[in-house]
């Protein structure tokens, strides 16, 4: 019988395939101490191990993710406290592993932020590892394609069958863990949210996972089999286009040329970038390899992120940003309201660990340095002549220095920051956020709303000051891959962008197909409209005197 339920898209995707569960039910087991103790070290060497594999195939984000949760699994105060809770020995091991791991992840949820909250998946997926062990449960995936599913799906999960893996189901888990962050990487659909029934569907059933229209099909019909298959075959074709596509220039059908750059955060998306003809990198992340961090990278931390990063690079030029610990991006170490650039500031042994590391990594490449957060031109100077003086402790010459224009502080202030600043980039996703008073996280945040009037006030500022300083200009900001904003974006002006690698060649196709004039008169309605926006009053973005 074909069921279908509504669910929550975490990667994007469509697929077709025989369901797998890999941990059904098994039966409670009771253990003693050391064999507990063993279970727990297996279990960190398991992830190690797929840490290794990840980081040898060039996925270093979710090798990184792995290493991590390989340490919390070597964690003594993880095991101890199995350990004490054995002592009355009336419940079966197993269950108090996974009441210890529930506890943990408890604490987890409980935070405000997205990013501390996904790792309560980690924990959990810790005490299921660590049953496994116990239990000798570990069960050998099918032969041929097939879609995973669980109660809350996991990166080790993914990784672990990622070469025949097409598609991935889970009950619990959001958008923002650390599985939807590898399926990402991965290309593979993941779908959260699904009701608990599907956990009953048994094992070789076909399902069809459409994260696209956020939708799952248990046992589809004839005609959705072939819809599924024709929407592959779509695919396959585009991707093909796409690729005899990204030898021809992005330019407009008038001819302006637009620079495609790529934002990327490990060596497998800068690959992935160069692969897709990008022009350069616009947006190296550099702080998302060290959100697990118990303190401040240190220059060896530093060059080992970069390194992977920067190799596939070869002439393309380099926009790495500086750390930027802020919103939902807050290590453990975090004990102030934000460590974005203020913290850098504030630690300046911190800064020049990550400015000496760029210097030395980057000095066979084309490289500039992005200080995000900026509200006005002092911090872009202070962060200027830090990396002076790293370069001048190397014997090199120190890189180009821009700033990120993501506040309206920075907005008001555009003329004096690019005075100072060797380029501008405009990060949309902050500026959009902060102009309409909301949360980066706020569900209702979208990428179109930069095309308010007043953040698009803010962009058109940011256009002309960069101009009149004779300074190059981007935007890497989520917005610039949207097809209803980019023309809008390219009307106030904007000739350079950064996008994900896997939005580069739909960007491409839709900066061939329209014409500056057009997108002119877009940017002009835009402009002078009246938003509906569910926001706050807008921020004024004034003008620095």
């Amino acid at each position: 019988m074909t069921l279908s339920f509504d669910v929550v898209a975490a990667a994007a995707g469509s697929a077709l395939g025989v369901s797998w569960r890999p941990r059904p039910p098994a039966p409670e087991v009771r253990a003693d101490v050391d064999q507990v103790r063993a279970a727990f070290v297996a279990t960190a060497a398991r992830l190690t191990e797929l840490a290794d594999a990840a980081r040898a195939d060039g996925a270093d984000e979710p090798a990184d993710i792995l290493a991590a949760q390989a340490l919390m699994a070597g964690d003594a105060t993880f095991v101890e406290d199995v350990v004490r809770r054995m002592g009355g020995g009336a419940a079966p091991t197993s269950v108090l592993v996974r009441e210890v791991a529930e506890r943990h992840a408890a604490v987890l949820d409980s935070l405000d932020s997205d990013v501390l909250r996904g790792r309560a998946a980690d924990v959990r997926q810790i005490g299921r590892m660590v049953v496994d062990e116990l239990a000798g449960t570990r069960r050998v995936a099918p032969d041929g394609a097939f879609v995973l599913v669980d109660e809350e799906v996991t990166a080790p999960d993914l990784l672990e069958h990622a070469d025949r893996l097409v598609g991935a189901v889970s009950v619990r888990g959001g958008v923002n863990s650390h599985a939807a962050i590898v399926a990402r990487s991965l290309g593979v659909p993941l779908v959260v949210q699904a009701p608990s029934p599907v956990l009953d569907v048994a094992d070789g059933t076909l399902l069809l996972v459409d994260a696209d229209v956020r939708r799952l099909v248990v046992s589809p019909d004839q005609d959705a089999q072939a819809e599924a298959r024709a929407v592959a075959a779509d695919r396959a074709a585009e991707a093909a286009a796409d690729r005899e596509l990204q030898a021809l220039p992005a330019e407009t059908v008038d001819g302006t040329l637009v620079t495609l750059l790529a934002n990327v955060a490990s060596g497998v998306e800068a690959r992935r970038g160069v692969e897709a003809g990008c022009d350069g990198f616009g947006l190296v992340r550099t702080e998302l390899a060290f959100l697990t961090a118990r303190a401040w990278p240190t220059r060896t931390d530093h060059e080992g992120q970069l390194a992977a990063v920067l190799a596939p690079a070869g002439a393309l030029p380099v926009t790495v940003r500086l750390l930027d610990f802020t919103n939902d991006k807050k290590p453990p170490f975090a004990d102030a309201p934000s460590l974005g650039l203020a913290g850098l500031l504030e630690h300046p042994w911190a800064l020049d660990a990550q400015l000496t590391a760029l210097v030395a990594v980057g000095s066979d490449v084309d490289l500039r340095v992005l200080v995000p957060m900026v509200t006005g031109p002092g911090q872009v100077r202070a962060v200027r002549e830090r990396l002076a003086y790293a370069a001048g402790q190397l014997g090199a010459v120190p890189p180009p220095v821009g700033a990120m224009v993501e506040t309206p502080e920075a907005v008001a202030a555009a003329p004096a920051v690019a005075a100072e600043s060797d380029f501008l980039s405009i990060g949309t996703n902050d500026l959009t956020a902060a102009v309409l008073g909301l949360e980066r996280t706020d569900p209702s945040f979208a990428t179109a709303m930069t095309l308010h009037p007043t953040v698009l006030g803010g962009v058109e500022a940011t256009v002309r000051a960069a101009a009149a300083a004779g300074v190059p200009m981007s935007v890497c900001g989520d917005a610039a891959a949207d097809p209803q904003v980019l023309p809008v974006l390219i009307g106030a002006g904007v000739r350079s962008v950064s996008v994900s690698p896997s939005r580069l060649a739909a960007v491409r196709r839709l900066v061939r197909a329209v014409r500056l004039s057009d997108c002119v008169e877009q940017f002009e309605r835009a402009r002078t409209a009246e938003s509906s926006a569910p926001t706050a009053s807008p921020v004024r973005l004034g003008h620095a005197s």
